[in-house]
């Protein structure tokens, strides 16, 4: 039993995939916030260069990752969670090189773990429950980045001169994440998984290599994925921003990162919590109309934090703060959590979190209301991290080039305002109810329609159930 409810009931299993997520990609995600990975802005590159071997992996293994979770099964996500462990570990060792080929084994394991966490969260809820799984999964996984930053601040909360992570932070870290990884054992076979009505998750026979090749192939044709390439290619090409050039960029000293970086997480709760509620809401109207209003209030937030973040970036250039030595020509990050203005920065970072939430939430959600089958949905994750990471690759690069932080910025906020307009054909897509035609079903030849995810036709359990007892 997981929260009162059945360890069989999907909300169950996304409870248990969303703690694994708190402790891997979410620990993770907080020493990622600090900038440069908790060490001095003076080391940045050795983040950007490990981050970029991280997202080539991450973009070949999310590609294969829906295929290899339709074979393997949802235990990938033991391995691929490990290889967090390993990451974290590179940072105490002195070698530059080590931390950057973790980074790359990273990329591998991530590419698993998104996969599986994406077949869960987009097709185990039904479909008038998939805003409000994506924010239970979402405000639990953040859990993990604010506990972890909360960990990060505490050490240097009374000491302004501290500008890198402590050695116990990183060990600390990857005890947490083993305990995460070794949670992976508890995770049911989908077809052991069922609804309130007693219909299972999935029905789907073990699938093969050369029918996930074929499938997964089938995506690069398939326009509605093609249009949304701009929108998945912008969430994760602002983070570089976010944390190499505003957070790391050298105008906050070490506590004042820290503090950002608790509170740029908390946020992520705050926006996940209510956005994905906000989608649910039949109030506002049926499914289509709530695409628009949930388009209309990501574009808006959007816009509204990137603006406030050009009027920040005015106060400091690239290389103007933030060297390992404090000189004359070299000066010291000149912001502090005392410093006069200090709260309006804060706040921005704050709100770039809950913005992040609000955009990620809606890629879940708009996927989620193209499919109910779990096959189908862990090649759209594959794919959506895919996208996601083949623009993260480029963007460190991009950073590392010594480009202005200010064409950084205008670059990310225009790139997810061009994802937003290019998904608006996709919203028109959306309907009440999705019907998909599936195969590889156990026990049926060809192919099947399915409404609502149940397939139609056939009985539900209940109904065999009642004609048993007649």
């Amino acid at each position: 039993m997981v929260l009162g409810i059945r360890f069989s009931h999907p909300l169950s299993q996304i409870v248990l995939v969303s703690m694994i997520c708190f402790t891997c990609p979410g620990f993770f995600n907080s020493l990622n916030g600090m900038g440069a990975n908790g060490r001095t802005s003076g080391v940045v590159w050795v983040t950007n260069d490990a981050n970029t071997a991280l997202s080539v992996t991450f973009t070949v293994s999310s590609l294969l990752g829906g295929g290899v979770y339709n074979i393997v099964g949802n235990k990938i996500i033991i391995p691929a969670a490990l290889t967090y462990v390993l990451y974290i570990g590179s940072y105490l060792s002195d070698s530059n090189e080590f931390t950057i080929a973790a980074g790359a084994l990273l990329g591998i394991g991530a590419g698993f773990l998104w996969a599986t966490q994406g077949a869960i969260m987009m097709s185990y809820p039904t479909e008038e429950n998939k805003g409000k799984y994506f924010a239970i999964f979402w405000m639990i996984f953040n859990v993990g980045a604010v506990i972890g930053a909360a960990v990060n601040l505490g050490p240097i909360i009374n000491n302004a001169t501290v500008n890198a992570v402590p050695i116990s932070t990183y060990i600390a870290f990857m005890v947490i994440m083993s305990i995460g990884a070794i949670m992976g054992i508890f995770l049911l076979n989908p077809k052991k998984v069922i609804h309130s009505d007693g219909t299972p998750v999935s029905m789907h026979k073990y699938s093969n290599v050369g029918r996930e090749t074929r499938e997964i192939l089938k995506l690069f044709a398939n326009w509605k994925m093609l249009l949304l390439i701009p929108l998945f290619g912008g969430s994760n090409w602002f983070y570089t921003y976010q944390f190499s050039d505003y957070q790391a960029g050298g105008f906050f000293n070490g506590r004042a990162r820290a503090l950002n970086n608790l509170m740029y997480w908390l946020f992520q709760i705050f926006g996940a919590g209510l956005y994905g509620l906000f989608l649910d809401w039949t109030f506002l109207g049926n499914r289509k109309r709530r695409a628009w209003l949930g388009w209309a209030v990501n574009f808006v937030c959007l816009c509204a934090v990137f603006l406030g973040a050009v009027f920040v970036q005015k106060k400091f250039e690239r290389g103007q703060y933030g060297c390992t030595e404090v000189t004359a020509a070299c000066p010291a990050p000149p912001t502090d959590i005392t410093t006069p203005g200090y709260a309006g920065y804060l706040i921005n970072y704050m709100l770039f979190g809950m913005v992040d939430a609000i955009y990620q939430g809606f890629c879940y959600w708009l996927m989620g209301a193209l499919t109910n089958d779990v096959e189908r949905a862990s090649r759209y994750a594959g794919f959506y991290k895919t996208i996601q990471n083949a623009f993260n690759a480029i963007a460190p690069q991009v950073d590392n080039s010594g480009a202005p932080y200010m064409v950084g910025l205008l670059v990310a906020w225009m790139l997810c305002v061009l994802g937003l307009l290019m998904a608006i054909p996709v919203i028109y897509t959306v309907t009440d109810v999705t019907e998909e035609v599936v195969d590889n079903l156990a026990g049926i030849e060809g192919e099947e329609k399915v409404v609502g995810g149940v397939v139609e036709g056939l009985p539900s359990y209940h109904d065999k159930e009642q004609a048993a007892d007649a």
